[in-house]
């Protein structure tokens, strides 16, 4: 999928995104609508029941 396409399918500017993909910077509210594009909304249930250790939550997004 291409970032325009991507863009445009969940409602989030250009711009955004492409600021996301170079910093990883976005609002809550843009990366809920990311998630939700990509089919990957329910893994904020994981995220929501881990204690402790931060690096847990980078190995959610990046296996």
């Amino acid at each position: 999928m291409s970032q325009k396409e991507m863009a445009e399918r969940s409602g989030l500017s250009l711009g955004s995104l492409k600021r996301f993909e170079n910093f990883g910077k976005l609002s809550e509210d843009s990366l809920l609508r990311r998630m939700n594009l990509l089919g990957r909304l329910n893994e904020f249930d994981n995220l929501l029941l881990l204690k402790g250790n931060p690096d847990d939550v980078k190995k959610l997004f990046t296996e």
